[in-house]
C-alpha cells in the first residue's frame, strides 16, 4: 500500500502540472464556425400507386403498418385520387390532410385542402364538351 503522504504529494504534483500547462496555452478562444446557409430541398411528391414502402414511411404519420396497408390496397384496387387513401384503415381526414401535399396520383390535378381536409381542384380547365346538356336552374 502507498503511504498517505506519497499519495497526497503525487496528487499535488499532477494538479500543479495541469495548472501550469493550462496557463501556458493562454485563454482559450473559440472562433465561431462560419454559418453555412441551410437549403432544404422540397419534400418529394409520391404516387401512392408506385411508391415503395420506405418512401411511404417518409410521409408524416405513416409508419410501417400504414405503408404496408397502402401497398396492399393498391394491389387490390389502384388509387385514382389522393382521397382514395381514405379507404385504407388508419388513414382518416387528419392523416390525409398532413400528407396530401406530398402525394399525387398519376397526372392528378393538384388539390388544395379546405379547413376540413377536403380537397378542391385548382386551376382545372373545362373541356369544351364538358357541361353540355346541363341546363341552368330555372
Amino acid at each position: 500500500m502507498v503511504p498517505r503522504a506519497l499519495r497526497h504529494a503525487l496528487a499535488f504534483v499532477l494538479l500543479a502540472v495541469a495548472a501550469l500547462s493550462a496557463g501556458r496555452r493562454g485563454p482559450r478562444s473559440f472562433s465561431p464556425l462560419p454559418e453555412v446557409p441551410v437549403t432544404t430541398a422540397p419534400p418529394a411528391v409520391l404516387d401512392p400507386n408506385t411508391a415503395t414502402r420506405d418512401q411511404l414511411e417518409s410521409l408524416p404519420g405513416i409508419g410501417p403498418t400504414l405503408a404496408l396497408r397502402i401497398v396492399e390496397g393498391r394491389s387490390r384496387r389502384p388509387y385514382r385520387r389522393v382521397d382514395d387513401l381514405r379507404r385504407v384503415r388508419g388513414i382518416g381526414d387528419r392523416t390525409l390532410a398532413r400528407i396530401r401535399e406530398r402525394l399525387r396520383v398519376g397526372s392528378e390535378v393538384p388539390q388544395e385542402a379546405d379547413a376540413h381536409g377536403h380537397g378542391e381542384e385548382v386551376g382545372r380547365e373545362v373541356a369544351p364538351d364538358e357541361g353540355e346538356g346541363v341546363r341552368g336552374l330555372e
